[in-house]
């Protein structure tokens, strides 16, 4: 098994929260500053903290304060229905029975997580989840896989990252493991990585694990 570990992202990477995540962000941003988000700038804050994406969009300190607990609220209810991406779960559950240990590490707040692996049943599969209050410093830094590592009792070189984002595959090299680059969640399929993912399935392949 080449791999001991393999450490997911969560938006973008497990679960396809783009559309509804970027839609009730933008109505609740233009409600509160009066100027509509542009797209490509709304896609950048996918990675960031909730209140850094909040400010990244123009929001001052009161416009941030309205909007957050809003866009918390609304991302948590379309995170019952928000689908996990097509081949993930079988994956999952595939590199479970084969030993392979999971988590997530992530910049959303774990009651999110918490709310998606609940409504899909998977939380039974990951060990731990490293989310936005875990540490201080968030993605592209290290520091939140390193903590991920440390609480799995794992290596660097014994885990592999698997994100959708330019700041999963700069924290993946700083932290000193490898990355994986879901292509079916990315938008810059161009980015640096260890390994570029067309299909979940490849987790397997590059994991050396027999379905």
């Amino acid at each position: 098994m080449r791999y001991q570990a393999v450490l997911f992202d969560f938006d973008g990477t497990l679960f396809d929260t783009e559309h509804d995540e970027m839609t009730a962000l933008s109505a609740l941003v233009t409600q509160a500053t009066g100027v509509e988000p542009p797209k490509d700038k709304l896609l950048k804050t996918f990675g960031m903290t909730g209140p850094d994406g909040i400010r990244f969009l123009g929001c001052n300190e009161e416009q941030a304060a309205w909007v957050k607990p809003r866009w918390h609220e609304a991302s948590l209810n379309a995170l019952k229905t928000t689908p996990v991406f097509e081949g993930l779960t079988e994956v999952i559950e595939i590199l479970h029975r084969n030993g392979v240990r999971l988590g997530i590490v992530t910049s959303r707040g774990v009651s999110g997580v918490d709310m998606g692996l609940t409504s899909r049943g998977l939380t039974a599969y990951f060990d731990t989840i490293v989310s936005q209050k875990d540490t201080v410093l968030h993605k592209p830094h290290p520091d939140p896989l390193i903590e991920c590592l440390k609480r799995m009792d794992i290596a660097p070189q014994d885990a592999i990252y698997i994100g959708d984002s330019p700041g999963d595959m700069q924290a993946s090299e700083a932290a000193g493991m490898a990355s994986g680059l879901a292509l079916w969640g990315t938008h810059q399929p161009g980015l640096p990585c260890t390994y570029r993912l067309a299909h979940p399935r490849d987790i397997l392949t590059i994991c050396e694990v027999e379905e």
